[in-house]
């Protein structure tokens, strides 16, 4: 009988102390094996190295002096397991999981090499049968009744039941950031993810770099991840609105990946969208609902400036590297 595969599972912390010993806990009940459990620490301030390596003796925690970013923290994990495991299991610190999360998304992964990239289905933490998110697709948008295509990353299955999933692993334009299996073949060929991102899009990035090389991207619509984001829309719109970091690396990062893969020519169209249309819709529905928020209507214009000018400017963060 063949060995397993070895799967190395690297969760990326930045003060965020009790998600990441509650997201180590769960893993503890993982019966998978080989795995390597990795922690990648970004330079946090809270006193998560100290209580990761008190709590979790056995886990591989790599403290880096700074914060480096959602893309580039995930790398450094990538680059300490490439030689010694044939997954990479990326996972969010704000999670727990099931303690079969590696046995069917490798199971999936086995049945075809062309697989670069799996995902499980992902609920809610508050409303566990609920689905956050269960594969990535790309929207459509409309301007003067024009139709745009490529407008934006979409939440596939938000909102839905549990119930609603196909029955079997299906094809998506891209995996979630927040749970996604890697086959370190396809990393190899692939590259890392795009550190000049820093945060968000990252994983839709990677995705159509794979499918690209002529691999697939596919859910495995088992749910194996609860992510503690709140099941309420409306508390989520609040707290994305009021992040100007956010808003900045959504919106910039979502035109540099259209120009990227769909060429410039689609990226104008979406930031026309985006400057003539949604932009003034969320200035003006803020002023309406008496936020005011300088900080986060800065993030939009920023936003388009840097992508139409291809600035990877680090802005809206702090602890980051000269």
């Amino acid at each position: 009988m063949s060995a397993k595969p070895r799967v190395a599972l690297i969760i990326l912390n930045w003060n965020g102390l009790e998600d990441t010993l509650a997201c180590l806990k769960s893993t503890e009940a993982i019966s998978y094996a080989p795995l390597e459990v990795v922690v990648v620490d970004n330079g946090s301030e809270d006193g998560s190295v100290e209580a990761i390596r008190r709590q979790f003796p056995m886990v591989r925690l790599i403290a880096h002096p700074v914060n480096t970013g959602f893309a580039e923290g995930n790398n450094i994990g990538i680059r300490a397991v490439l030689d010694t495991a044939d997954y990479v299991l990326l996972l969010n610190n704000d999670t727990t999981v099931s303690s079969h999360l590696p046995e069917i998304l490798v199971a999936a992964m086995e049945k075809d090499e062309r697989i670069a990239v799996s995902g499980p289905a992902i609920c809610y933490a508050d409303a566990p049968r609920t689905l956050w998110c269960a594969g990535l697709a790309i929207g459509k948008g409309r301007l003067f009744g024009l139709s745009i295509e490529n407008t934006t990353s979409s939440l596939m299955y938000c909102g839905a039941p549990v119930e609603a999933l196909p029955a079997a692993p299906y094809d998506v334009d891209a995996v979630v950031g927040c749970a996604m299996l890697l086959r370190v073949s396809a990393i190899r060929e692939t590259g890392l993810l795009d550190a000049s991102l820093f945060m968000i899009h990252e994983d839709f990035d990677w995705s159509l770099r794979a499918q690209k090389n002529g691999y697939r991207c596919v859910v495995v619509p088992e749910v194996g991840v609860w992510h503690r984001v709140s099941a309420s829309i409306n508390l989520q719109d609040r707290k994305r609105r009021g992040n100007p970091a956010g808003q900045y690396y959504w919106y910039r990062n979502w035109l540099i990946v259209v120009r990227k893969h769909f060429g410039r020519g689609a990226m104008l169209k979406v930031a026309v969208l985006y400057a003539f249309r949604l932009f003034p819709a969320l200035f003006l529905t803020d002023l309406i609902k008496r936020r005011y928020t300088p900080s986060v209507w800065m993030a939009y214009g920023l936003s388009l400036v840097d992508a139409l000018t291809d600035k990877r400017n680090r802005r809206f963060v702090r602890q980051v590297p000269a």
